[in-house]
């Protein structure tokens, strides 16, 4: 469609080269054809929008499912980062479920306990996107960042993760 657009703007111009009486209908001719390739533009934008992408789903195909139960954490450690608001988050992810894992969002709670007194220092949370096989374990490190846990130094520093938003990939 773009080449037609193409076409009756070098029509224009040719016109406008060859024809002298032509030459003051250029800029108007021009502004017209490329506001109507603009409407056209937004138009095929907003309909590919409301489309549907993919195949339609029928009531007897299974679709893949998973869901935080199925996702196991292992070995985390968080280590100091660059800044002393944040902090390097490595460890191991699970797939327990039947279908292979795209991505997981990785909830994390930091709280000082000194003496067994915990407050909670702050919550982050990291989209990590990692594709596991079903039975598979894989590593991952991601960044968690907490905002004002510099005016009050963490010395005795606790973990909490947790996992949710489990996405399942395509096959």
């Amino acid at each position: 469609m773009i080449w037609a657009f193409a076409v009756a703007a070098a029509t224009i111009l040719y016109l406008a080269l060859r024809f002298r009486r032509f030459q003051s209908w250029v800029e108007p001719a021009l502004t017209i054809v490329v506001a109507i390739g603009l409407v056209s533009a937004l138009l095929i934008w907003l309909r590919e929008d409301r489309i549907p992408t993919g195949e339609p789903v029928s009531g007897n195909v299974a679709t893949s499912v998973l869901v935080a139960d199925m996702i196991e954490l292992s070995d985390m450690q968080a280590t100091m980062g660059q800044t002393k608001t944040s902090y390097r988050v490595t460890g191991r992810v699970a797939n327990k479920g039947a279908s292979p894992m795209q991505s997981f969002r990785l909830d994390m709670v930091l709280s000082d306990c000194p003496g067994g007194a915990c407050r909670q220092v702050g919550r982050d949370d990291a989209l990590v996107v990692l594709r596991v096989l079903p039975g598979e374990t894989q590593d991952f490190t991601t960044f968690a960042v907490f905002p004002g846990s510099d005016l009050t130094p963490v010395t005795a520093p606790e973990w909490d993760f947790g996992v949710r938003d489990v996405r399942a990939a395509t096959r």
